[in-house]
């Protein structure tokens, strides 16, 4: 869970749910060597270090949907210019970071109709995929896009290569891209765009006297791409993958290696209690045995509160259909062709402008009310010795972001010293925490309430806000060494050390961060890595309750993190005198490295509870 989005769930379906189509670009770096006479370049190794930029509107953003190609050309040079004087300048260690450049020059030159040329940053920007569908299949969509352009083409023929070009490829490794794909397209409603456009960016281009951020422009330009391309194409395309998708609907299964590897404590254990501390959005501890004291819960001010599970207010009539739109966009994200994952689709595609604001902070806020309880029951599942701490974060639902200051920082950092001294005092000794978030939640709301001066002045100011508060994080986690900490790595496809994610980027003795996989040990395509990511767990379809007890299969890293606090509480109720240190060892002592598609160990370090147990000394 990202606890300070900007932009809101709308407009990231809108345009995020498309990455494989013309319209990803959102902030961009390349990877081929600058020529000899450029000199050397400066290394980047961290997204604060690269230079900001911004542009000058002369209409509103949702105007420039409208406006003719012609009319965003000249933009769309100086954006392409200044990408390449970037890449030139700058020797950037992120591979996410340098497949949304090549993904920005991409549509860029779709924009000035230069369609013989987008093949070749399509494949730099496929040739950077770190996972095996990802290189397989990315991009595909857009070379056929170009190809039809090129070729005056019509929709018969696009229908048809986009079938023949995603058959050939090997299903079980590229089955959720394709899946994904199909799904986005569905969703492509240019009037859903126009509102989220209408409801975020025209906001901030008016606070800032019509500047915009550069990654805000290539938004607006990819999505004016996106309304001239898939417009006519659309139905040619979800065609096209569907006939891939139906004709292996048949395909076995990969096979579940993570169920038999778990446990659950029988009743009559010899085991002793462990308190597992839920730092989320709030819980229904109806559903669980709860601590004592039950918990802490603290407003966006860092004032306390007495709601420990927020309450939905005005949207609570609305939560049956709700807990329905949330399920579908979580099994949207993971290529789910669910009945929820089809009305949420069909909702997308269907939604007037005048409706996105509306829906967008319904779905933030029952996206809260969820999050929390669903994954407190995956921490406590099978274990009849857990009790449940809650320590709430009210975070915001609204679609604007609060404005970020100093005072409001040292709050937050306040906040931070006072959760982890209520874990002492309760007892807690097993803590998870499935949401992060790093400086550019700060410098995206700073630029949206035009503040912090300069584009500049803006990054450092939102490096010292966030540093305020990673810092009392830090802090706060170091000083309970008794307390063991699990982190979620993030659900973005990217580097936590790149965007210098908190809590996910910590090393600490006492905290570990967990990437998600689904129950074969595969990768899931949205799970966050990195150097910090150092174990795997299922966070696929993950079944636990929400509120009011009714259970949701849901996915994400915030389902896997909880896999491994709740190991973790296992090995202490059965063997309490486990210290946090000792606790690490024996789960990363346990874990397995998975092969990736080349048969050598990849990535992924998977959990194995029982061998961890075993490991422990302890006989199941």
């Amino acid at each position: 869970m990202n606890t300070k989005p900007l932009i809101s769930a709308a407009l990231a379906a809108a345009l995020s749910s498309l990455t494989s189509l013309p319209a990803s670009a959102q902030s961009a770096k390349e990877a081929n060597p600058a020529p000899a006479t450029a000199g050397k370049r400066e290394l980047v190794t961290r997204a604060d270090q690269l230079p900001r930029h911004t542009h000058t509107l002369s209409k509103l953003p949702s105007e420039m949907l409208a406006a003719p190609l012609a009319e965003l050309k000249p933009l769309g040079a100086k954006l392409e210019a200044e990408l390449l004087a970037d890449l030139a300048a700058y020797d950037i260690q992120d591979t996410p970071t340098l497949r949304e450049f090549y993904s920005a020059l991409a549509t860029l030159a779709q924009l000035r109709g230069d369609w013989a040329a987008v093949p070749g940053w399509t494949a730099k920007a496929r040739a950077l995929q770190d996972k095996v569908g990802g290189k397989l299949s990315s991009g595909i969509t857009t070379d056929l896009l170009a190809q039809q352009q090129l070729e005056k083409r019509d929709t018969a023929w696009l229908q048809a290569e986009v079938t023949r070009r995603y058959a050939a490829l090997p299903w079980a490794d590229v089955q959720d891209h394709v899946k994904s794909a199909k799904g986005g397209l569905e969703t492509y409603n240019p009037d859903l765009i126009l509102g989220a456009v209408k409801n975020q960016l025209d906001p901030m281009a008016k606070n800032g006297q019509m500047v915009l951020p550069s990654g805000m422009l290539q938004m607006i330009i990819g999505a004016r791409v996106q309304k001239e391309l898939l417009t006519p194409n659309k139905a040619a395309l979800v065609a096209g993958l569907q006939t891939v998708i139906d004709a292996n609907n048949k395909t076995q299964a990969r096979a579940d290696i993570w169920t038999p590897r778990t446990f659950a404590i029988p009743a009559d254990a010899k085991a002793q209690t462990v308190v597992v501390g839920v730092w989320d959005s709030g819980v229904d501890l109806s559903l669980f045995k709860a601590a004592t004291p039950p918990g802490l819960a603290f407003d966006p001010e860092g004032k306390p509160s007495q709601e420990l599970l927020r309450s939905l207010g005005e949207a609570q009539p609305r939560w049956p259909q709700l807990r329905g739109m949330i399920k579908g966009a979580m099994d949207q994200r993971a290529a789910l062709d669910t009945p929820e994952s089809q009305k949420f689709r069909a909702k997308l595609s269907s939604m007037k402008a005048e409706e996105v604001k509306a829906f967008s902070e319904d779905m933030a806020l029952t996206s809260l009310y969820v999050h929390g309880t669903h994954v407190a029951g995956i921490a406590v599942a099978g274990n009849p010795f857990a009790q449940v701490y809650a320590a709430t974060m009210l975070w915001p639902a609204k679609t604007e972001p609060d404005k970020p200051s100093e005072a409001r920082s040292k709050a937050t950092a306040q906040v931070y010293a006072q959760m982890v001294e209520g874990f002492k005092k309760a007892g807690v000794r097993v803590v998870n925490m499935s949401w992060r978030y790093g400086p550019s939640a700060y410098e995206g709301a700073l630029a949206y309430h035009n503040l912090g001066g300069s584009p500049e002045q803006r990054k450092l100011e939102a490096q010292r806000l966030f540093k305020i508060e990673r810092d009392a994080l830090r802090s706060a986690i170091a000083a309970a060494p008794e307390i063991f900490f699990v982190a979620g790595s993030g659900n973005e496809d990217n580097s936590a050390d790149f965007e210098e994610y908190i809590p996910a980027g910590f090393e600490l003795p006492n905290l570990i961060t967990a990437g998600a996989v689904d129950p074969s040990g595969s990768e899931t395509s949205f799970s966050t890595f990195g150097k910090t990511v150092v174990v795997h767990a299922n966070g696929f379809e993950v079944d636990s309750p929400v509120p009011g007890g009714e259970h949701l299969k849901l996915s994400g890293t915030s389902m896997a993190s909880p896999q491994v606090a709740n190991l973790a509480a296992k090995l202490i109720a059965l063997k309490p005198s486990l210290k946090p240190v000792e606790l690490k060892a024996l789960i990363l002592q346990g874990a397995e490295r998975q092969l990736g598609a080349d048969g050598k160990p990849g990535r992924v370090n998977l959990i194995n509870p029982r061998k961890s147990a075993e490991l422990a000394g302890l006989k199941l």
